[in-house]
């Protein structure tokens, strides 16, 4: 019977560990893989190498053939140990493991250099090896994954064969006389390397399915998970390809069809109204050329019984069954819709109301106040009489103050927010004010915020209370931007008289201050419709300063120089 020689299975034991090196590179550049998978494949490398010096012998210095080689395959064992570690435990061996190999290098060259021993150097590889592809074996078996148990056990058996085998060969080596060198006679040897050539192809084809059962795992795991995602989600979710509607989960069925599956095959145009039809035909259009990629917009749906349900959607584009198709989120907003009107049509007729009312208010204090001064003529120069007249006059102009800010209060948050540039908000407001000599100086002219159209009011606060209240000494009026882990903080300071410690903790209370007392209430009031703060921060004998801090996406910077004028 012909039985191969040493080299020729040397040969094949290199062949077959690069092929397999070659397959896992191939699947690992293709395919997800998991820890450890990258380590067993450099395993495979490794192991190559080792039995490429093995086949060399004779070739090359005899420590190569032995010391080395014999040191890549404990390394190689040693790293497969560690990469399945990897793989069920998400655990690397830590590195100082690998500092074992260091006195079986040492051994290893001892009875290569000193004493010449093929079979202690045998028995130190083995001695290294066993215990490897045990505890290799024993970390597949005790691992819970139940759905790759049959797996895990073939594995788990061509590691224990194996380490059996060298246990078989290094006791044989021990107590049998005669030459059991690698490329001796002795007929142990051919069996040991078809064995070993044979459970190289089980463990890492083993390995290699573990991997893709993983992955096949928590592929269904996500199809599942955005399955029920679907299924339960209330927004009406539809797959198409642009015309026809492939997929359509069972809340949009249950609104739209009057059986499951029903939409599957219709055109996505037919459940829209016409006008809808037309611009959501528009809009997918655009997707499709990458103009909107994250468009969203109202759409009208008709159902069958002719009612119609306000929409908002969003078609983003995916590939389903590998061709380019649309993926539509529609959210039902027809009572929210419904619910702005009704609160719309209530807020128009109290605004209608509340004008009406003002209006004839302030028209009865002008008339009061008309008659004061008529009175006042006639009385003549009574002195008690004049005061009276004179504090009557000043609560007839406070309430006519009050009146007038009822009408801005009434106006906040009536109007969606915009972007506004602060430079020209301020410049604004010192256009409409009494400046005297006092000068206001901005740092940049790009700053824009988004915020209330009132926003324009702060700053003509801020700036009418410094002049107000900062004395005949103030000069000049600061503002500055700066950004900040917490935004932008936008900061109003003046080199004026300042504010009185006793002062600063009832600023901006409703009431509060020498005149109407509402201009900082009113300015607080306007930044928290958009999230922005007001504080005011000076320090003792310091002018005032407030600081104004936009939230993070509040504020953009446009790059643009707005004309101070």
């Amino acid at each position: 019977m012909w039985m191969p020689d040493i080299r020729t299975l040397f040969l094949t034991l290199f062949l077959v560990n690069t092929v397999l090196t070659l397959m896992l590179f191939t699947f690992w550049r293709s395919q997800k893989t998991h820890d450890g998978f990258r380590l067993w494949m450099l395993s495979l490398l490794v192991t190559s190498c080792g039995y490429f010096l093995y086949m060399l012998e004779g070739a090359v210095p005899a420590f190569l053939c032995s010391t080395v080689a014999g040191l890549l395959i404990m390394l190689s064992v040693m790293m497969r140990l560690d990469s399945t570690r990897m793989y069920f435990q998400s655990r690397a061996l830590p590195r100082i493991t690998y500092s074992i190999l260091v006195p079986g290098i040492l051994l290893l060259f001892w009875f290569m250099i000193i004493d010449d021993s093929q079979i202690m150097r045998g028995v130190i590889i083995g001695l290294f090896i066993v215990p490897c592809f045990v505890a290799t074996a024993l970390i597949a078996i005790r691992s819970r994954e139940p759905e790759t148990r049959s797996l895990r056990y073939s594995f788990s058996a061509a590691l224990l064969v194996t380490a059996l085998l060298w246990t078989m060969m290094t006791v044989h080596a021990l107590i049998t006389p005669g030459d059991h060198s690698l490329g001796g006679p002795d007929p142990i040897n051919t069996i040991f390397f078809i064995v070993t050539i044979l459970m190289d192809i089980v463990l890492t084809a083993s390995f290699l399915m573990l991997n893709m059962a993983r992955s096949q795992g928590e592929l269904k795991q996500s199809e599942e998970r955005y399955r029920n995602l679907a299924d339960n989600l209330p927004d009406y979710v539809l797959i198409h390809d642009r015309e026809f509607i492939h997929y359509a989960n069972p809340a949009a069925t249950r609104l739209l069809g009057p059986a499951e599956g029903t939409l599957a095959g219709q055109s996505i145009y037919s459940i829209l109204t016409p006008a809808s039809a037309e611009a959501a035909r528009e809009i997918i259009d655009a997707i499709r050329r990458d103009e909107f990629p994250d468009h969203l917009s109202e759409i009208d749906i008709q159902l069958r019984d002719g009612t119609i349900r306000h929409c908002l959607i969003k078609t983003v584009r995916i590939e389903d069954a590998g061709l380019p198709s649309g993926l539509s989120v529609i959210t039902d907003i027809t009572e929210r819709k419904a619910a702005e009107d009704a609160l719309s049509r209530a807020n128009k007729k109290l605004t209608i109301l509340s004008s009406i009312t003002r209006h004839d208010i302030k028209n009865q204090l002008t008339a009061l106040a008309a008659y004061l001064e008529l009175s006042k003529e006639e009385l003549g120069t009574s002195p008690t009489a004049s005061e009276y007249l004179t504090s009557e006059m000043k609560i007839v102009e406070t309430m006519g103050h009050q009146l007038d800010f009822t009408k801005v209060y009434e106006d906040m948050g009536t109007t969606a927010p915009a972007w506004q540039n602060v430079n020209a908000g301020i410049r604004r407001a010192v256009a409409a004010l009494p400046m005297r000599e006092v000068r206001v100086d901005v740092d940049r002219t790009d700053v824009s915020v988004y915020a209330d159209p009132l926003f324009e009011k702060v700053f003509y606060n801020l700036i009418d209370n410094a002049l107000k209240y900062g004395g005949e000494a103030m000069t000049t009026i600061r503002i500055t931007s700066e950004e900040t882990g917490a935004g932008l903080v936008i900061t109003c300071e003046d080199d004026g008289a300042g504010i009185a410690v006793g002062d600063k903790a009832r600023l901006f209370e409703r009431g509060f201050g020498k005149h109407t007392g509402l201009g900082l209430f009113l300015t607080r009031e306007i930044l928290a419709i958009t999230g922005i703060t007001i504080a005011e921060t000076s320090g003792p004998d310091n002018g005032a300063r407030f600081e104004l801090v936009v939230p993070k996406g509040a504020y953009r910077f446009t790059g643009e120089t707005v004309p101070p004028g």
